[in-house]
């Protein structure tokens, strides 16, 4: 069955959250105040950002590469991607983080994939642009039930895999769901069918499954 599999960044695809560990070392006081009023949603990602910045002690993109260099990707998110590729399955990144870091990150690694993000502005002061926020919403700066509504095309069966609270709407919508962290925590909560994995591997074999069930015509 033709399938896109629309997949988080930060936690899912990097075993780190990318944003916490820029914030956890370049911010001063006063962010995790900031941090826990958008885990409850009484801060959009946008305010929460820029009020954010303002306590960072640099806007030099070299330092912020330097820290971007400790993500470690899933060991085989690699393998899946060239699954997909093998089968024409598409894949597509929706992040509620930057693209900064995760255009470098990518590079890194020699993925070229196409992903969805805020926009990472370092000149003449941090901020941040979000081309793809919501006009209905504005807790999320990607609002990524929107983007995944408008890239899914029909007769597709939608597949997401994520891990936090920004995948909670669109991991409602999808057809199938694999979740870890607060994402598997919410599909349960709401009664969303989730299967919960650790790493690619487990998502990996259960796509191979898949496809063999579909070849058997089963």
């Amino acid at each position: 069955m033709n399938t896109i599999f629309f997949v988080d960044f930060d936690g899912t695809i990097v075993t780190q959250d990318m944003c916490a560990l820029l914030v956890e070392t370049l911010a001063g006081e006063g962010w995790r105040e900031l941090n826990e009023g958008w885990e409850r949603k009484e801060l959009s990602t946008l305010e929460c950002a820029r009020r954010t910045f303002k306590l960072f002690n640099s806007n030099d993109p070299e330092v912020f590469r330097q820290l971007i260099d400790q993500a470690v990707f899933d060991p085989r998110f690699s393998d899946f991607a060239a699954f997909c590729e093998r089968r024409g399955f598409s894949l597509i990144i929706l992040s509620d983080g930057y693209d900064f870091y995760i255009e470098y990150l990518l590079q890194r690694e020699g993925l070229s994939l196409p992903y969805y993000a805020n926009k990472l502005l370092f000149a003449p002061q941090l901020d941040v642009e979000t081309p793809y926020s919501s006009g209905e919403c504005e807790l999320c700066g990607v609002c990524k039930l929107q983007l995944m509504e408008k890239l899914l095309k029909p007769g597709y069966r939608s597949v997401y895999i994520g891990d936090g609270t920004s995948d909670f709407c669109p991991a409602e919508r999808a057809d199938k769901v694999f979740a870890k962290s607060r994402l598997y925590q919410h599909c349960q909560e709401v009664g969303k069918e989730a299967q919960l994995f650790e790493s690619f591997q487990d998502i990996l074999q259960t796509v191979k499954d898949w496809g063999r069930e579909e070849e058997e015509g089963t």
